[in-house]
Formats: structure tokens, sequence, C-alpha cells
């Protein structure tokens, strides 16, 4: 019998594992690949200082000083109107819709106020659904003090969200993440773990199409998923007491394109993927990017144009802006209808890639 060491076998297992590595080249570029644009991606996203803040002026005074306080509004580099009006309803309609964060009514006897040497007011209303933004918003119109004389006196009000509760903001937001985690993680290694078990040749050999094999997949967990936005819902409601304002029906009919759509990225995953390994890498390349892109977490108006842009492809992205509307806002269908298209049209895109991509093969 001969005595061993700790290091016994040391230099043989290292071996096959860097045997195995390199063979195994999909996992090598995921392990060098996302983390290198992950932080690319995150740190241009993250970031705190929220400037060019969608503003819409409502004017009713149409004067030559209107048009100044209007040009210095914008010289701020903190807001950026993107309309002026003289209807204040149509403007609240914006901000009840997610197109706009801060609504500015200059009153009739703006310039009047100017020239008799008093100091001009405005009113400003805040949508405090997103409680860093308004923050952000009531800091840009606050004073100095004391305030220099002539100058304009704001008079801010904080819609939907008056007290300001960050919980009232998040967890709309945190239902979202939380579907696609739960649904995406569960479609994704379906289909891989069927394929490393050996019971997808089961399916192979049955007259299944591949249409009908992919919607066989969705539909139990999507059943799975509304039942998790019921829990998720009462649970909001429950502690944190965070309540609809808008329609719970509505609301329910709006989640099923988002869960279609992130059920479809799932099998989109589990196609691309050779082992659960793989599947489990590209969960996490959608998911932090989901965090971070969708405006659950930071504002994306202030993201880069090529990040805002990206944002634009990740179903969460929509799914917030819905979630926000009805809960927060009490906003209807008609004011959230684009996103709900875009939904739809997505969730058609994935289930038909998926398919598209799925063979009937074991190679």
């Amino acid at each position: 019998m001969t005595n061993s060491t700790w290091w016994d076998g040391f230099w043989s297992v290292a071996l096959k594992e860097v045997t195995h590595i390199r063979r195994d080249t999909a996992s090598l570029v995921f392990a060098m690949l996302i983390p290198a644009l992950q932080i690319v991606i995150f740190g241009f996203a993250i970031d705190f200082d929220v400037r060019h803040i969608n503003t819409v002026v409502v004017d009713q005074d149409r004067s030559r000083e209107s048009r100044a306080y209007q040009d210095s509004l914008q010289n701020t580099q903190y807001l950026h109107i993107t309309q002026v009006t003289a209807d204040s309803e149509s403007a609240l309609a914006q901000v009840r819709k997610g197109k706009a964060r801060v609504v500015v009514i200059i009153p009739p006897d703006f310039s009047r106020a100017g020239q008799n040497r008093q100091n001009p007011s405005v009113q400003v209303l805040i949508d405090g659904s997103d409680s860093q933004v308004a923050a952000r918003i009531v800091a840009a119109f606050r004073p100095p003090s004391p305030p220099p004389a002539g100058s304009v006196e704001p008079h801010l009000q904080l819609l939907y969200n008056p007290e300001a509760r960050t919980s009232t903001f998040t967890i709309p937001g945190l239902i979202g993440i939380i579907l696609q985690l739960v649904t995406v993680s569960l479609t994704s290694l379906s289909m891989v773990k069927e394929r490393e078990q050996g019971t997808l040749e089961q399916v192979m050999v049955s007259p299944v199409s591949r249409l009908g094999l992919m919607l066989g997949k969705i539909v139990p967990y999507a059943f799975l998923g509304m039942a998790e936005m019921v829990a998720v819902l009462w649970i909001g409601w429950l502690v944190f007491d965070v309540r609809p304002v808008g329609s719970l029906l509505q609301l329910f009919l709006m989640t099923v394109p988002f869960l279609l759509s992130s059920l479809g990225l799932g099998l989109v995953i589990s196609t691309l993927s050779q082992n659960q390994g793989q599947a489990v890498q590209l969960m996490l390349f959608t998911l932090l990017p989901s965090v971070l892109l969708s405006g659950f977490v930071f504002p994306r108006e202030s993201m880069p144009g090529p990040l805002f842009a990206l944002s634009h492809l990740l179903p969460v992205t929509y799914y917030v802006e819905i979630l926000r509307g009805v809960i927060i806002r009490g906003a209807s269908f008609t004011d959230l209808w684009v996103p709900t298209a875009i939904l739809w049209i997505m969730a058609t895109a994935l289930v038909l890639i998926a398919t598209n991509r799925f063979h009937k093969s074991l190679a």
C-alpha cells in the first residue's frame, strides 16, 4: 500500500478539465464574452443623474416671457419639452399614458405679473409613480433661498403617488421582473432537460408538429404564470399596500402577450443551448439587461442612445410600462394599446423563431 498525498491526481484532473473547456467552445465564449458585454452595458445604464425628462408645457399666456421661460427650462438639461399646448387635459393624458413625466402650466397672467414687478408663478404637475425621477424634478424646480427678485415661483404637485412611496414605484416593476425570471427559466430548461435525459426521442417519433410542440410547451406554463401574477399582486397589496388603481381585468388581459413573449424567449434559448449550463448563462444574459434597461430601476430617459434603443427589444420594458400605467396611474386600454400591441408582435415572432429553430433530430 503506497502513501498518498493531498495532491494525488491533481494534474490528471486539471488536464482533463482543460481539455473539456477547450472542446466546449460555446461555454468558453459565454464565460468570456458575456461578462465583457455586461460591464459595458451596465456601466452606461447605471446613471443616477436623471436628465432630459419628458415635459409637456401648457402655455396659456403665449407671450415672449412665457417662451423665454420655456427656453430656460430646456436649458437646464433636466427637462426635455416634447409638446407645447394650451389644453391641460391633453397634457395630463400624456402623463397618464407614460409619455411625459412633468406638466408645466403657465397661467394667462404670467407676463403681466413680471411687468408689474411681481414674481410670476407656474403650476408643476409631476408624475410621482417614479419616486426617483420625481425627486430629481422637485430638486430641479426648487428655487434658491431666498429666491431672487422677479424669479418664477413653481407650485409643485405630485400626481398618482403623492407620498412618494418607493414601494409604490418598485412593486409593479418587480412583478414584471419576477414573471420574466420564472417563465423564461421554465421553458429554457425544459427542452434542454428532455434532450439530456433522452425523453425528446419519444416526441421526435410522434406525429406532433413543431408548432404544436412549441404551443404545447407554452400553454401550461402560461396558466402557471397567470397564477403567479395573482399571487404577487395579492402579496403586494397585503404586505406593501400597493393597490391597483386601474382595472384588474384589463391588467390580466395585457399580461397574456407578455407571458407568451417571455415563454417564447425561453424556448428560443432552449433551441440555442446544448446543455443546461449554456441555458442558464443565456438566461442570465437576458435577465440582467432586463433589470437595468427596462426602466425597473433606472429611468430609460437617462440612458445613452444605443442602450435606449436596446431597451426596446426587451418584452419586460413594455410590460413594466403597462404595470405602472394600470396599477399606479389607472391608465386605460386606450392609453396602453401601443405597448400591448408590441408585446403581441414579440410573442408571435419569438414563438415562430423557436419553432423554425427546432428540428426533430438528435444532432
